[in-house]
């Protein structure tokens, strides 16, 4: 089978890319063809199909500073990407496609190919990886009041502009909602066969803001834990976050957490808005059991997962599915989690983890202090996180549904 998948990136760039990573993996050792279609960067890992995307997109240029003229000149690449439409178009010419497959592409290659692949009988799933389909900012988060939001319910976008959602950017919060206001009057939506949700929460958001369930299907992330010790022995004392250092991440509200629990330490490993923030935090405070130690990835990351007690995930935004859970549960590690989202389809209290109310720092600290006291519990916690990852996020069921799903479009499509 000849899969085309389509993404803004084609380079590790956070959780997203783990996905498609992964998926390209399982689909690649059962003999079927990836076919990517992305936008240009000098990070993009090879492939012989990259001269059909789309170029580079320069997103600073949509900064606090209103640009008129750049503005306009990122809207008509973000709205509806004429070259990505043209692109597509030489592609599918010279290139038998079987299915595709979109995820995150609504602001560099954007949904104007849709119509062009729906015209030749391909069959479109959108595998939906955050909330740009029914919010301008994707996050459904405002950060002028640092609250989870729906006001842009019944598209009613303007509330983008007017609390400036999009980088706290006036430019970049018009140029958002137009996008929002554009394809609620040109409905291409409507041609995609399937939205494929990572998580129950996720799907029934969008079925909340107007999305058919007939049109839905729900299947978890893959996660491969197959080369990871089934150990939960910690070599040293101390807690982990790790992800993005950015407000609705809650990363301020896990510092605060630890002024009251000294003998505890928090490693904490990321950048992003908040890192400076948090910096300042631990200095004024002088936290001595915090240490900020920068974005890691691969083996140093692992490394610094396999030796800490368990890990914290304090976001403050309505999480889809993070790959950090998976990670987290695949070394035998609980997770304590805010409330919040599609961590509510990922952790069960008491069984792989516990939960705390969002932003609530005291109650943290709580949860924190109880799973520290007590290492037999987080023996039990950890043993059931690797059985989870094991079962419901197994490769091959992962596979298996897809593949019946895509045959099944496929054969529908023919006819």
């Amino acid at each position: 089978m000849n899969i085309l998948m389509a993404n803004w990136a084609w380079y590790p760039t956070g959780g997203d890319w783990t996905y498609i990573h992964s998926i390209i993996d399982i689909y690649k050792s059962q003999g079927h063809t990836i076919i990517p279609f992305s936008m240009h960067h000098d990070k993009n890992l090879y492939t012989i199909y990259n001269r059909y995307f789309v170029d580079n997109i320069n997103y600073r240029d949509l900064s606090s500073k209103i640009n008129l003229k750049s503005g306009y000149k990122i809207a008509t690449k973000t709205i509806y990407s004429f070259e990505a439409k043209k692109k597509i178009e030489l592609l599918l010419n010279e290139n038998s496609v079987d299915i595709v497959q979109l995820n995150s592409i609504t602001n560099s290659i954007t949904p104007s190919i849709i119509p062009v692949i729906k015209k030749r009988k391909i069959p479109i799933v959108w595998r939906i990886l955050d909330y740009k389909l029914i919010c301008p900012n994707a996050t459904l988060y405002r950060y002028d009041d640092a609250q989870t939001c729906e006001v842009c319910k019944k598209h009613k976008y303007y509330n983008c502009i007017i609390h400036k959602c999009k980088k706290q950017s006036l430019l970049a919060s018009i140029v958002a909602a137009m996008g929002g206001y554009f394809y609620a009057i040109h409905p291409y939506y409507k041609d995609v066969d399937i939205f494929l949700f990572q998580s129950e929460f996720t799907r029934d958001m969008f079925v909340k803001f107007g999305y058919d369930v007939n049109r839905t299907k729900i299947i978890e992330n893959p996660y491969d834990c197959s080369s990871v010790n089934k150990s939960n022995s910690a070599e040293e004392n101390y807690i982990l976050y790790f992800g993005r250092l950015d407000k609705e991440k809650g990363v301020m509200t896990l510092i605060e957490a630890m002024k009251t629990i000294l003998d505890i330490e928090l490693k904490i490993i990321g950048n992003g808005d908040e890192y400076k923030n948090c910096m300042d935090y631990i200095k004024i405070n002088h936290l001595k059991n915090v240490s900020l130690l920068g974005p890691k990835w691969g083996k140093e990351l692992e490394l610094i997962l396999k030796d800490c007690r368990f890990v914290v995930v304090p976001s403050e935004w309505h999480e889809p599915s993070p790959y950090v859970v998976l990670q987290a549960f695949s070394h035998c590690k609980p997770v304590i989690a805010s409330n919040m989202g599609g961590l509510n389809d990922l952790i069960t209290s008491d069984v792989n983890g516990l939960f705390f109310n969002a932003g609530n720092s005291i109650d943290l600290t709580s949860k924190i202090n109880d799973l520290w006291r007590h290492p037999e519990k987080i023996q039990i916690l950890g043993n059931n996180a690797r059985k989870m990852v094991e079962t419901i996020h197994n490769p091959q069921r992962y596979y298996d549904f897809t593949m019946q799903l895509f045959s099944e479009l496929i054969n529908k499509n023919s006819l």
